[in-house]
């Protein structure tokens, strides 16, 4: 059984006849010290996708109409929000994009963290302590007693980021939804960012959801991969097999718009021409079909289905 399963997952925002469909028809899973990255243009719905999924997202103005998700044995459509509140930060970690408007600028770092912790377990003050200052060090931050003390505005953003994650991580959750964690961090720490959630992985045995636009980060770092357009799933597939053999005309847009060291100096990199329609402009057929080198009269009228083999899945009439 999946650690984390998703089926078919619809979500709308809105109310009455100005409700919009923004995600439709999305299912994906994790095992088990998994990662799973969902790649995507900004629009395409991958942090409204993911948080609705473990019902993070608002609601309203946000609306769920349909969906199955499961952690292991439980049905988190069936939760109520107290229920929900014990799992999320405890079973579920989550690293939001932003660590400076995900800390709370008023309160030090070792008092959100000892918050995290003392929320889901029954722990002492001193306990709560020392469990704060083990987990800092685990994600590498140095004087770590120094560091309880401070308040978020007077670390790097690379210190904010392990503050973060030292907090998604105090409860040794069995999932971790990480949303861009590395956007805002230069290319070397990016690296060690990406080489710690690595390591707590593999140690701890969790999986992770990585949204991400990045695939570079994906090619390093995740074991699948879901490319997301316009509020579904277009292809799925193992990492290697997705940059080897992209199927669907958007994946091998993002692959071939990768900027590549043999570029000659002053020739043009590869677009993909347009922009990716807004939730209530979307066509009656395939959604990218205003955007393709490959259409068909047929995509601008049907919606073509994922398929393929459960190892590599898309949704296209006429692939690459």
């Amino acid at each position: 059984m999946a650690l984390f399963l998703v089926e078919d997952l619809a979500v709308s925002f809105g109310r009455g006849a100005s409700r919009v469909r923004v995600v439709d028809g999305v299912s994906f899973a994790v095992d088990r010290g998994e990662t799973l990255g969902i790649v995507g243009e900004s629009g395409c719905g991958k942090t409204v996708t993911v948080m609705s999924s473990i019902r993070l997202q608002p609601a309203p103005p946000s609306h769920i109409d349909s969906g199955r998700m499961r952690l292991g044995e439980v049905d988190l459509m069936s939760l109520s929000r107290t229920a929900l509140g014990e799992i999320w930060g405890n079973r579920i970690g989550v690293v939001f994009q932003d660590p400076m408007t995900s800390l709370n600028p008023t309160y030090t770092v070792g008092f959100q963290l000892r918050e995290a912790l003392r929320l889901h377990r029954n722990v002492s003050a001193a306990d709560a302590r020392a469990g704060v200052l083990r987990m800092l060090d685990r994600v590498g931050i140095n004087a770590p007693e120094r560091r309880l003390a401070q308040y978020p505005h007077e670390l790097s953003g690379g210190l904010r980021q392990r503050v973060l994650i030292a907090m998604a991580l105090i409860c040794n959750p069995e999932l971790l939804i990480a949303d861009e964690p590395t956007t805002a961090l230069d290319v070397t720490l990016q690296a060690q960012i990406l080489d710690l959630l690595r390591s707590l992985r593999d140690e701890l045995g969790m999986g992770i959801v990585l949204i991400t636009h990045d695939l570079g980060v994906v090619a390093e770092f995740c074991d699948r991969v879901a490319v997301m357009y316009a509020g579904r799933i277009v292809e799925s597939a193992v990492v290697r097999t997705l940059f080897e053999s992209p199927r669907h005309p958007y994946t091998h847009g993002l692959l071939t718009s990768i900027p590549r060291l043999a570029t000659v100096k002053g020739a043009r990199l590869p677009v993909i021409d347009g922009m990716v329609p807004a939730p209530g402009e979307r066509p009656a057929g395939c959604a990218f079909a205003q955007r393709c080198p490959r259409v068909e009269a047929r995509c601008r009228d049907e919606q073509p289905p994922l398929a393929g083999s459960p190892a590599h899945r898309f949704a296209c009439f006429n692939p690459v």
